[in-house]
């Protein structure tokens, strides 16, 4: 599958919301900041820690906040997968802070293909086989994740994940989101500095595909997710031609195998030979697009 482009830094700043009520004193910076353990640090605007901290200064004002019926969260992507961060009380009311990382890349597509494939009937076997999937997954990739960070934190010990689902996706048919997630604690001195695991950041690239942060790790290959994800009962379909995450029950193209990952619809990237031009007009049989078909060991 042809890998993704890079975002640019200006594309990731549009892409940040904050959620919480207006009127708190902004701060340059959280309490207890310290310098983070990647390479690039990201842009204020697209911080969670700054930009929850200049609402509220630490995860203790943000808890009071919920408490009063507000809603404090913020909702973004640094040149990678999704992430959200935000307070929430759990079921014996005490506030924690969710780190969430929702799919991206290829596992996104696939599982938006799977869905599609699965219909109505087939829908809470495949969110069944897509959280044991990507528990698995998390077991597979969560050592590598750990070892780069321990370069620079030796001992650093990334926290088991848990898999998680919401459904439906508001702008979609019906499509639930997946993700993974963990959940920190809020005392009275905690700071949101505190409330951010950098394991679980660094997931967030390495799923996109956009930085290359996948490209060493076997489980994140197309032939390899598509494995692990038909193991769990997910029907994931792939063209046969460009590999691409294919489904032929999208309601606006019945009958027609389409993806997500091109901007054609039913037209496949698959290249073309050379052509001969046309000897009196401009155009022949090869300039229609190719249409995607099952990969012979699809199901």
């Amino acid at each position: 599958m042809p890998k993704k482009r890079k975002k640019n830094r200006t594309a990731s700043r549009q892409r940040s919301t904050v959620q919480t009520a207006p009127g708190r004193q902004a701060v340059s910076q959280p309490a207890g900041w310290e310098v983070p353990d990647w390479d690039e640090l990201p842009d204020e605007d697209d911080d969670p820690r700054i930009a929850l901290a200049n609402r509220y200064p630490t995860p203790a004002d943000g808890a009071k906040a919920v408490r009063a019926g507000e809603s404090v969260e913020w909702t973004g992507d640094i040149e990678g997968a999704r992430m959200r961060h935000r307070v929430v009380l759990a079921d014996n009311g005490e506030a924690v802070v969710e780190q969430a990382v929702f799919l991206d890349g290829a596992l996104e597509q696939m599982v938006l293909c799977a869905a599609h494939q699965a219909g109505e009937r087939g829908r809470n076997q495949l969110e069944t086989g897509v959280l044991s999937a990507l528990d698995a997954l998390h077991t597979a990739i969560r050592p590598i994740l750990e070892t780069d960070i321990r370069t620079v934190r030796p001992g650093y010990t990334a926290p088991v994940l848990e898999s998680f689902y919401e459904s439906p996706e508001k702008n979609g048919p019906g499509t639930p989101v997946f993700g993974w997630r963990t959940f920190h604690g809020v005392g009275p001195d905690t700071t949101w500095a505190d409330t951010f695991d950098a394991a679980t950041w660094n997931s967030s690239t390495m799923m996109s595909g956009h930085t290359g942060d996948s490209d060493g790790v076997p489980e994140l290959q197309p032939s390899q997710l598509t494995r692990l994800l038909g193991d769990h009962g997910v029907p994931v379909v792939r063209c046969g031609s460009c590999g691409y995450p294919i489904t032929d029950r999208h309601p606006r193209w019945r009958g027609v195998w389409v993806s997500p990952g091109s901007d054609g619809g039913p037209l496949c990237e698959a290249p073309t030979r050379q052509r001969a031009d046309p000897q009196y007009g401009w155009l022949t049989d090869a300039d229609f697009g190719h249409p995607h078909h099952p990969a012979p060991t699809s199901g």
